[in-house]
């Protein structure tokens, strides 16, 4: 796995110097001023084609990682309405993995996009640096629930860290995202219930 070289977005903690450095451990990037706002040169959203080993993520600098498995939101052919199904299920796993308090997550769907938003900022508060990993990604096939969840749950975590990095929330970590097992995904496209929909540039490594 190739070195990542772009700009992460900057944690409100800095990492405690090691006691020596290891001759396999990868040059530091050069230091970067940082206002601590997020900002478009950040690079946060990548993909890989097959799946990240614990030494691929120490490398990267990440020593906090949240980890969701995508295939858990995709139900069987025979499933009625899957869509709702892989919304639900998609929604309840976000609420698990980032450790939030409170009522569970209802569904990943349009209605609910504001109130995910606001209180997923507190699984990302605390933690130094944190790389989300989802795991069976594959993102680009449009008729499959899991995929869209994908897509859906990406576009609440970078509209939650980014309203948090300007509002200056306290204790704010680095995110980034990681998406398995895909290839050739230039851009993450994240289509809601009621159509609306965006697209997110994604890096491969």
């Amino acid at each position: 796995m190739e070195d990542i070289k772009p700009r992460r977005p900057a944690s409100a903690r800095t990492r405690p110097e090691a006691a020596s450095v290891p001759k396999e451990e990868t040059t530091p990037l050069p230091a970067v001023e940082d206002d601590g706002v997020y900002d478009d040169d950040e690079t946060w959203l990548f993909a890989v084609h097959e799946c990240m080993t614990t030494e691929d993520i120490a490398k990267m600098g990440f020593t906090n990682v949240i980890l969701l498995n995508a295939a858990r939101w995709r139900p069987e052919e025979w499933t009625e309405n899957p869509e709702d199904v892989a919304s639900k299920a998609a929604a309840a796993d976000a609420h698990y993995c980032f450790g939030i308090k409170g009522p569970i997550f209802e569904s990943l769907t349009r209605g609910d996009k504001e109130d995910i938003e606001e209180r997923l900022v507190a699984g990302m508060c605390g933690k130094g640096d944190v790389l989300i990993v989802i795991q069976n990604a594959t993102p680009g096939d449009s008729s499959d629930p899991g995929s869209k969840m994908v897509g859906r749950l990406v576009d609440c975590v970078e509209t939650a860290y980014s309203r948090a990095s300007e509002d200056m929330v306290d204790d704010l970590a680095g995110v980034s995202v990681m998406l398995e097992r895909c290839a050739n995904t230039p851009v993450l496209t994240c289509v809601w219930d009621d159509g609306t929909q965006r697209t997110l540039e994604v890096t491969e490594v």
